[in-house]
């Protein structure tokens, strides 16, 4: 359940960037005792993985869930993840036997990915978490196939733009570093925009706390100049688009005037389209008109370039 502004970005996040690839589902309830999976994540067969989310795609080639935590992850809630899993298999069997369908394959059950920005050496040694570097590289540690379950430690994971998206899920100098290198993206790039506004709604949530720790206020520090052009890119839109309506409507005048004099009142559903018209439309109606002495100009007009 997310009890933090850092855990609902991290959902809202994985959802936006996995939303192209299949079907994901943030704060998932399990029957029985209350829980919740905090993203859920089922690809679409039909679509290839985008391999701008890196690791990232790699990890949702299969049904997934994952678990990101702010703060280092301690062993009880490491336990609790697979805890969380493992109910989360016995649910999805149970709906298949209730719906008389196949026995699902231990390949079609979910595995769990749990997102920490650091983790001890004793912790891994103990859940017996191995590297497979030449499928994953550094930071990323996989559990025993059996127990479907992997743990990506964050900080550790090399700056490469295949890590961008999982280490934007991190803290302190990794995220920041994360922050600059998505700002640097080219403006057209398919998930630079989203990024930056779900880190602009983080600052908001973030201000409006009564506490704020030294982090978060770094945090904010260096996304108040991103939040800033974002907000003054929305305000420059909006103002060329008032110009244009603007100046649009003034062209639509001039044109109801002259059409008046030309041809006299117009019905309601030739103003209508009229009032459709583009302003280079407009323009070339204007000319036109010059010339118009009845109704049926207008209509043959409208009826050719409406």
């Amino acid at each position: 359940m997310t009890r933090f502004p850092h855990d609902q970005f991290a959902k809202d996040f994985l959802e936006s960037l996995l939303s192209p690839l299949g079907q994901v589902q943030t704060s998932l309830k399990i029957s029985g005792e209350v829980r919740e999976v905090d993203v859920y994540f089922i690809p679409d067969p039909k679509l290839p993985p985008i391999q701008e989310l890196g690791i990232l795609a790699e990890c949702a080639k299969s049904t997934v869930i994952f678990e990101p935590y702010r703060n280092s992850v301690k062993v009880p809630q490491i336990r609790a993840c697979m805890s969380k899993l493992y109910d989360l298999h016995s649910y999805l069997l149970r709906e298949a036997k209730r719906q008389s369908q196949p026995e699902l394959g231990d390949d079609v059950l979910p595995d769990l990915w749990i997102l920490t920005p650091t983790l001890s050496a004793q912790i891994l040694e103990g859940l017996g978490a191995k590297l497979e570097l030449d499928k994953w590289g550094e930071g990323v540690y996989l559990l025993s196939p059996t127990l479907k379950t992997g743990i990506i430690v964050i900080h550790q994971l090399p700056k490469t733009p295949t890590t961008l998206w999982v280490r934007l899920l991190g803290k302190g100098k990794v995220q920041a570093q994360a922050i600059q290198e998505v700002a640097a993206l080219p403006e057209e790039h398919p998930y630079r925009n989203n990024a930056l506004d779900l880190l602009g709604n983080l600052k908001v949530i973030l201000e409006a706390r009564e506490t704020i720790e030294p982090e978060e206020q770094e945090l904010i520090m260096q996304l108040s100049p991103l939040y800033l052009e974002k907000l003054q890119a929305a305000q420059q839109v909006g103002e060329q688009i008032g110009e244009q309506r603007g100046e649009i409507n003034g062209r639509q005048d001039f044109v109801l005037r002259l059409l008046k004099k030309r041809v006299g009142d117009v019905s309601t559903e030739i103003l209508a389209r009229v009032m459709e018209l583009s302003l280079e439309q407009l323009e070339d109606l204007y000319d036109a008109a010059l010339d118009f002495t009845q109704m049926s100009d207008l209509t043959y007009w409208l009826e050719r370039n409406g």
